[in-house]
Formats: structure tokens, sequence, C-alpha cells
């Protein structure tokens, strides 16, 4: 039960009540921020623009809109035991590699965006490079499309309130319907594709990772250039894939 602060700082109050207002959504305007807190535009502006500033927040040059920023994403995985799935994952990651010669990464899924956690380089020399750290739009990334089957239809649609969608290549779906077809297909397949709709030359499989119970950990993603992952090699990675992310299921138990 939450208790109130003797003396509280209203500052730290305010900032605090901001990145509450994530739990229902995902992006934040500053309009909206302000009837919340029942300040001035201006003011709601410059709270915004601070926690933007520390990290916490992430502003969207398109929309405008303030996300979840990279230190608060990283706080959240912390703090939700995704350390713990780092560590657990990173051997997996590197028998992944070694097995296929291609990247891999851990992800996991913020809002429309996939976060990668970790990831371990192929050795070939000409692959698909680290991006441990970055962020995507997700519909465009097989490991994002992974994650995204998984919810159900009132959770994508309040993902994704508008019938368009951006970002990606011009290969990347970019409707909200032809998603949710390429969602249907996923759940079929039991695996996300992404050919070259993250990048030009790129293809990709992602399949989720799940606990002994169920629960949804994240998902594991392997890459590599289009010439070297046809359509013919697809089956063959996926089952490693498949591999990698039932290991990794009995290892977190």
């Amino acid at each position: 039960m939450a208790v109130a602060a003797g003396y509280p700082i209203e500052s730290v109050d305010t900032a605090i009540r901001i990145l509450l207002m994530l739990k229902d959504e995902p992006e934040l305007r500053i309009a909206a921020v302000a009837r919340e807190l029942g300040v001035a535009r201006s003011t709601a502006h410059r709270m915004l623009t601070t926690l933007q500033a520390r990290d916490m927040l992430r502003q969207d040059p398109a929309t405008k809109a303030f996300g979840a920023g990279p230190a608060l994403v990283e706080l959240g995985i912390a703090v939700m035991g995704a350390a713990d799935l780092k560590a657990a994952a990173r051997p997996i990651l590197e028998q992944l590699a070694e097995r296929t010669g291609e990247t891999v990464h851990l992800v996991t899924l913020e809002g429309t965006e996939l976060v990668f956690v970790d990831g371990v380089e192929g050795k070939q020399v000409i692959r698909a490079g680290l991006r441990t750290g970055h962020r995507t739009p997700a519909h465009t990334t097989g490991a994002g499309k992974a994650l995204l089957a998984v919810l159900d239809s009132t959770e994508l649609r309040r993902r994704y309130p508008t019938a368009r969608l951006t970002g990606g290549t011009d290969d990347a779906v970019h409707t909200r319907r032809a998603l949710e077809t390429d969602l249907d297909e996923v759940r079929t397949r039991g695996y996300g594709i992404n050919h070259a709709e993250s990048e030009s030359g790129l293809t990709a499989l992602g399949a989720v990772i799940h606990d002994t119970r169920g629960g949804v950990r994240g998902a594991l993603s392997l890459s590599g250039p289009s010439f070297r992952i046809p359509a013919a090699k697809i089956d063959e990675l996926a089952t490693e894939l498949r591999w990698a992310v039932e290991e990794l299921a009995t290892r977190l138990g």
C-alpha cells in the first residue's frame, strides 16, 4: 500500500506522476499531461523535456509525442527481472550464433517498439551488426511480429490506434490491417519473418521466449544478409531458433 510522504517534494512527485501515466498511455502529449497535472502547456513541456534530457523519456520526431526513454526502459528491465533473463540468455545467444553463423539478439517489446537488450555478432565477414541498446518499430522486424502476435486484438489496436503505420522500408507493412494479416501467419508458422522490412538486404527471424508457466519473457532474433538466407534456408534456421527459445525456457523455469 502506498504511504503519503510526510514532506513531499513537489517536483519529484510531479515527475513520478508523469512517468506513471505511461502505464495507461504508451505515448504522452503535452496537452494531456497539462490537463492531468493541472498546469499550463508550457510548464508541462518543460517537465517533459527535463525527463527527456535524463533519457527517462524520448520524443518521437514525427508525432512529437513522448514515450519511455532508454534509461526508463533499462530501469524497468532491471526491476522486472530482465537482467536475469539477459544472464540466462547469454550462453544461448553464443551457441545460436555459433550454430548458425549469423547475428542473434535478445529483444523485448516496449509499446510498439522492439528494444535490443543483448546480442552476439555472427562470424561471417558480411553480417548483420549488433544493435544492443537500439529501438526500432516492432512491426518491421521478425521478433517484433512474433511478440505482437501474442497480443489479443484489443491490445493490438490499443497500441496501433490508427490505420496507417510508419517506419521500415517500402517492403514493410504500412497498414494495421496488413499487420493483422501478417500476425495471423506468424501464429500459424510459430515465428516471425522480416524480409528486408527493417533494412534493405536484411532477412531476420524471431521467436518468442516463454517460461515454463507460459509467460512471455521476450524474444530471440536471428538476422543476416538476405543473399545468405534464401527461402530454402529459412526452415533450417527456424529449427535452430526454436531450439534456442525452448532451451532458454527450460533454463528460466
